[in-house]
């Protein structure tokens, strides 16, 4: 009978690495990421919300307030971590954003039921959008009241789940040094008032445990693909048999602005957050420091293999909002735009299409249903024009994803790209100069053939190619531009055109004509509804009957 158990594992293990979304299907997305707490109720409660509390968010209420991701063109969300925390107040609040687990057998259970979660993915999925979920893999959490954790500071690990022994945990010790390896993944990252036991992920059995662990997770909820918390502070040898226990895609956190140490973990992992890009992104749009950006575009390009599967960002749930670093809405517009339109999968943090403000944790992870969800504000007007934009790019020709922009036109205040095959491509004119930015117009060759015709989606006007492929761009007020081959636009839902897919052709980079792709974010849903609703084999139904009969 054992024999058949361990076949019953494979059998499991088999369906749902066929069933899981691919990197490749991965880089068609765009991801829209809560914090579950703080981004629906369920039911229509609007209560003001204490920023160090539980505010009440669930999974239920996420679910309720889909049609609001979705509108914004968004394929995927993430949410943050499911599992058990520490329950205490302590001196920095409760553990609302679930990065402090005790229990990683346990849901938490103020974001709701195990039922509640996998009618979450039920929703996401009947959508053709995929889960994200983030996961703390390499440390707990233990409350230490208003002190300092020292190495005589007593922690009960017996509350901890599965790992309940001084002897699952490096020794305490702080990071000092975050340019030593050896200290940044074995020490200890929280040190006050909330200590982070450091779990020993070098042991080979907590490293089994914990490889069990994310596939019963991932396989239970159908978890589309996993956010690695903290990955920088975990050590190489243990992501391989992680991720390959988990069976999907994962895209780990490396908060580090060099771009060749970023990039050597994506080897091990695929997927990444582009911290290096990031930082630069904030340079270019709020310091003026365009040249920079242009730099690591290209750095990033050279040091990671595959650009394509690293999410571009400008606000996340560690680092401080947007608008708190500059209110100016046409400099949030331009970031906005480069994260939907450069290389790599977008991603919006909840909020910051309502330009909300926000420094450091807690205050850049307020509650999001005292905007009545407004769907008419400026950035959600153009994430939603963007993401469609990209998106029908993708169903026409899914090579636009993995088609590195063109660098057009740069100087101290402008970055014009060019992003997609002949036919589909998107050009982007942003600009740092912001709402007090002057009336002039720009050239910008290389755009199109001479004489095509490119609609600005943002305005929905056309201009012409000329002579080098050269339009001329109206500037004003730092407003980004955005244009795309009007010949095209059918099929788009931009600009009054219909929506669904275009009759026209696509022009590969051959410049030869062809029919449009069936594959892209939009039309994954054939590949992934065709993968979810896979024909398995017979002698496979046989084994599984056979399993189910005699174990």
């Amino acid at each position: 009978m054992g024999n058949f158990k361990y076949a019953a594992a494979a059998l499991v293990g088999f369906l749902a690495s066929a069933n899981a979304a691919s990197n490749d299907e991965w880089a068609m997305r765009s991801i829209y990421q809560v914090i579950t707490d703080r981004f629906a109720r369920s039911g229509d409660s609007d209560a003001a919300c204490n920023i160090t509390k539980y505010c009440g968010g669930s999974w239920a209420g996420l679910v309720d307030k889909l049609d609001y991701i979705q509108g914004m063109g968004f394929t995927a969300v993430q949410i943050s971590p499911v599992n058990k925390n520490l329950e205490q107040d302590t001196i920095d609040g409760e553990a609302f954003h679930g990065y402090w687990p005790q229990d990683l057998y346990a849901l938490n259970e103020h974001f709701g039921s195990a039922d509640d979660l996998k009618s979450l993915v039920s929703a996401l999925h009947k959508r053709d959008m995929y889960l994200l979920v983030d996961v703390v893999a390499n440390e707990m959490a233990y409350d230490i009241g208003d002190a300092n954790m020292t190495s005589s500071t007593k922690i009960d690990y017996s509350v901890f789940t599965p790992f309940n022994t001084s002897a699952d945990y490096d020794p305490f010790c702080t990071i000092s040094d975050w340019n030593n390896a050896t200290q940044y993944t074995t020490c200890w990252l929280g040190t006050e008032g909330v200590a982070t036991p450091r779990i020993k992920t070098t042991d080979s059995g907590i490293k089994s445990t914990l490889d069990s662990w994310i596939n019963n997770l991932v396989s239970t909820y159908s978890i589309d693909g996993i956010r690695l918390d903290g990955a920088k502070q975990i050590e190489f040898g243990f992501f391989k048999d992680f991720i390959q226990s988990a069976g999907v895609y994962t895209m780990a956190e490396v908060d580090d602005n060099d771009a060749n140490l970023t990039c050597s973990y994506q080897s091990y992992t695929g997927g990444l957050e582009n911290y290096p890009l990031y930082y630069t992104i904030l340079e270019a749009f709020t310091a003026g420091n365009m040249p920079s950006l242009v730099s690591m575009v290209q750095t990033m390009r050279t040091a990671c293999s595959s650009p394509q599967y690293l999410s571009v960002f400008i606000e996340n749930q560690d680092n401080e909002r947007f608008a708190s670093i500059d209110p100016d809405m046409a400099l949030a517009k331009n970031a906005l735009a480069f994260t939907i339109l450069s290389d790599g999968i977008p991603k919006m943090y909840y909020g910051q299409e309502q330009h909300l403000t926000g420094a450091y944790s807690p205050y850049n992870r307020q509650e999001i249903w005292s905007t009545n969800y407004n769907t008419s504000t400026p950035l959600y007007q153009l994430t939603a024009t963007l993401n469609k934009l990209r998106n029908y790019a993708i169903t026409l020709d899914d090579n636009y994803v993995t088609n590195a922009s063109t660098l057009l036109y740069t100087d101290n205040s402008t970055y014009v790209t060019r992003k997609g095959p002949d036919g589909v491509q998107i050009i982007s004119v942003l600009s740092n100069q912001g709402t007090a930015g002057g009336a002039y117009k720009l050239i910008v060759d290389g755009v199109a053939d001479a004489g095509t015709s490119l609609t600005e989606v943002t305005g929905c006007t056309t201009v012409t190619a000329g002579t080098n492929g050269s339009i001329t761009v109206d500037m004003d007020k730092g407003q980004p531009r955005v244009f795309f081959p009007t010949f095209q636009m059918k099929g788009s839902g931009l600009c009054g055109y219909s929506s669904g897919k275009s009759s026209a052709t696509s022009t590969g980079s051959g410049g030869a004509s062809s029919t449009p792709s069936t594959t892209g974010s939009a039309a994954t849903a054939s590949s992934t509804n065709m993968a979810r609703g896979m024909q398995v084999p017979s002698w496979m139904g046989l084994v599984a009957l056979g399993v189910a009969v005699l174990m």
